[in-house]
């Protein structure tokens, strides 16, 4: 490096001092690092694939990716400002430059964060621009210096054009979905011939895994091409209601020996292509199951297009959950979970990444082996080389050690980025793809000939979801008085949280509780009650129907609620559910009970009442808590409170209607003569946390049919929630709606 400082300050035509000068390096160089730092914390954050749910975690990133565009800016205004024209001044801007075009893998958490990623994107196509004509005018001759300047920029450039490409083309409406709702009108004229169908092995199930590109050709084609008699005759009889496009679909896709379908691949081939292949059973199992979800993951889209499921109510897609997914399989019993969350981290890269086609794995290791290279060029010849020239000012090899620090962190990002593509979920699948399209096994092949060793074909690890709910006591928060200091700051732009709430960490979701819900599916044969079949199976219909026939499923939730925490709190310890079947129920009924209080206080866009009364009715509940349970301030005081409670509702109903009573009780009342009823119907406890854990388990999967899927598309980039596992699983089992909630055949009498 020259002498660039006297140099740059005549060239500028400003005139500092030496003390001015060697502050503004010092500054440059804090600037140069905390902002590489900053920035590759981002893209490592990013390569885990990791969505948090943890809100400060979020909040932090949030703040560091904003910010570090400003940083970055100011460091490269510094270099341009000031007498800063050396090689090695602008190749920190060039590193940096590369490390913020890395930065996009950072994960977004909401559709507002796409949206503010598309400002900084346009501002990040200012700055290169701006280095550009910083390179063009910097001064040196260090060789190594000048290559690693010139690949850090073209290869940013490069980075920065996939992204924009990525953002336009996720702004353009996606033709797929059209096709695959298309398609699915037919899927059950494709599979007729595989009678009957069995979802274990996908026979009968044509279910479309990829090849929407070709069937779009065939429908081209269709408009050019004039059908004979023959083929005419066989549309018309097929079904009177199919549409031209329709018809395009069956007559691509009907014969397995015509060229046209060359590229149409079902899930059903799929299996069938993993069944001829010598793998273990749980490569088997694995390979199917992540397949499965992204077949699934191309039928769950079209509810966000607006498409109603073809296949929605047939025994064919209830079949598929309750046979194909509810099953012990090889790698556990919770094969149904592992499709679903699969299948939602692929919905997560189309709404928010639209990274779905990465470059070959030979292209990142080609990026990584070069960026390697020129580090070791750049670190040992050009900075620690004898050719090095140091500024005469400035702490003594401080900017030596910035460059060498900045060049191998850049090094380092590009090799993590290369090591991340190997167990990308869209790759794997595209593998997937061509290896059933061409017949061929799951093989590394190179000219044309097979390896002498073979892979295996087990999928990347999917860690999109943390295996954690949201957790919320009613009787425990109900007199938490929210100061909202972050709403009084930002003056009203943070939403304040209402009276009694009080959001806490995520808790682990329990294996227990995830198989007590498919148990429940799976015994209820896909029908939804709200806790009426529990009742009715346990003999305690003529006490509890009235519990389950409230105006509002809201009221029925936070009823219950109060009941399985009042419940809880008698019995004491922590319930861990280790080995004893009553801890296990109570985990179920603890667990399932606190999310649905959660989804009340702080998700209500996911219950079936109106958001708007959902959140008054938990307002009111509060402050009837707060009213009725005014100076408790222990759980034993809580519990004796509520014996009072229940004590005068039961005194209420002497030779009065219960059902009459319920209607003008508050929540805490219902909830105080709901617990008495069951103590007295169910006395044996283990029993008691039976009933609690079945009703938990069938409740809450009569609350998750859905048609607000815009709060589900909002929550997978929070983390996810576990009704949006609920509600995806239903979807393909074709249940799109919840049946009416019970109601009383005859009003009874205590």
């Amino acid at each position: 490096m020259e002498d660039t400082d006297s140099k740059g300050a005549r060239g500028s035509g400003i005139t500092e001092t030496y003390g001015t000068v060697e502050e503004r390096l010092l500054r440059l160089e804090v600037v140069v690092l905390a902002s590489a730092l900053v920035l590759a914390s981002l893209v490592l954050y990013g390569s885990t694939q990791r969505r948090s749910s943890d809100r400060v975690l979020r909040g932090v990133m949030w703040i560091a990716y904003s910010l570090s565009y400003v940083v970055v800016t100011y460091a490269v205004g510094i270099i341009q400002d000031g007498p800063f024209h050396g090689q090695a001044f602008v190749l920190w801007a060039s590193a940096l430059l590369l490390i913020q075009a890395s930065a996009y893998a950072a994960p977004v958490h909401s559709r507002r964060d796409v949206d503010q990623r598309k400002k900084l994107l346009l501002q990040h196509a200012l700055q290169t621009a701006l280095v550009l004509w910083l390179i063009l005018n910097a001064i040196g001759a260090n060789t190594s210096y000048r290559a690693a300047i010139w690949a850090f920029w073209s290869l940013s450039v490069l980075k920065t054009a996939a992204k924009i490409v990525e953002m336009v083309r996720s702004s353009l409406p996606d033709p797929s979905v059209k096709v695959v709702a298309e398609y699915m009108d037919v899927e059950q004229f494709l599979a007729a011939d595989q009678l009957p169908h069995d979802p274990k092995t996908m026979k009968g199930y044509k279910y479309l895994f990829h090849g929407e590109e070709a069937i779009q050709h065939q429908q081209q084609l269709s408009h050019q091409y004039h059908p004979s008699q023959d083929e005419i005759l066989m549309t018309t009889t097929t079904s009177s209601v199919l549409t031209r496009t329709t018809s395009s679909i069956l007559t691509a896709t009907m014969s397995s020996a015509s060229p046209k379908v060359k590229g149409v691949v079902t899930i059903d081939q799929v299996y069938q292509w993993i069944d001829r292949h010598g793998y273990s059973d749980v490569e088997r199992d694995m390979a199917k199951d992540f397949c499965l979800a992204f077949s699934l993951f191309k039928l769950l889209k079209r509810r966000f297009y607006g498409y109603t499921p073809a296949e929605a109510g047939s025994p064919k897609s209830l079949d598929l959950v309750l046979t194909g997914l509810l099953h012990h399989a090889i790698t556990g019993p919770d094969a149904a979970f592992r499709v679903v969350e699969a299948e939602l981290a692929f919905l997560y890269d189309f709404f928010y990444t639209r990274n779905i086609l990465p470059v070959g794995v030979r292209t990142y290791i080609f990026i990584a082996v070069v960026m390697l290279s020129l580090t070791m060029w750049t670190a040992f010849v050009g900075t620690l080389g004898p050719g090095y020239s140091r500024p005469h000012v400035g702490v003594k090899n401080l900017d030596r050690s910035v460059t060498v620090v900045l060049v191998v962190i850049t090094a380092a990002l590009e090799v993590c980025q290369a090591l991340a593509a190997f167990s990308n979920n869209w790759r794997y699948v595209m593998t997937v793809y061509r290896c059933v399209r061409d017949d061929r096994p799951w093989t590394t092949q190179r000219h044309g000939h097979l390896w002498c060793w073979k892979q295996s074909i087990t999928p990347p690890d999917t860690t999109y979801w943390e295996q954690k709910i949201g957790q919320y006591e009613l009787l425990h928060w109900y007199d938490h008085r929210p100061w909202n200091v972050r709403s009084w700051i930002t003056l009203y732009l943070v939403e304040p949280r209402r009276q009694g709430q009080k959001r806490g960490r995520r808790k682990d979701l329990p294996t227990q509780v995830r198989r007590a819900v498919l148990d429940s599916l799976k015994a209820g044969g896909g029908k939804l009650t709200n806790g009426v079949a529990t009742v009715q199976r346990h003999g305690l219909s003529q006490q509890l129907t009235w519990a389950c026939v409230f105006p509002k499923l809201t009221d029925q939730i936070l009823v219950w609620h109060v009941v399985t925490t009042r419940f809880d709190w008698i019995s004491g310890g922590d319930g861990s559910g280790t080995d004893d079947v009553a801890d296990n129920h109570r985990l179920v009924a603890r667990k399932l009970s606190n999310y649905c209080a959660y989804l009340v206080a702080f998700v209500p866009e996911m219950l079936p009442d109106p958001s708007y009364n959902v959140e008054q009715i938990f307002d009111t509940t509060v402050q009837q808590a707060r009213d009725q349970l005014a100076g408790c301030r222990t759980t034993r005081d809580i519990l004796a409170q509520l014996e009072e409670i229940q004590s005068k509702e039961e005194s209420y109903l002497e030779g009065g209607s219960l059902y009459e009573r319920a209607g003008n009780s508050s929540i805490v009342e219902k909830a105080a003569l709901l617990g008495g009823q069951i103590r007295v119907s169910v006395p044996d406890e283990g029993r008691r946390w039976k009933v609690l854990a079945e009703f938990w388990a069938e409740f809450i999967l009569f609350l998750a049919p859905s048609d607000n899927v815009d709060i589900h598309a909002e929550m997978l980039g929070a983390g996810g929630e576990f009704m949006t596992q609920l509600w995806a699983l239903l979807s393909h089992a074709g249940i799109l709606e919840r049946p009416a909630a019970a109601t009383p055949s005859a009003p009874a009498r205590t």
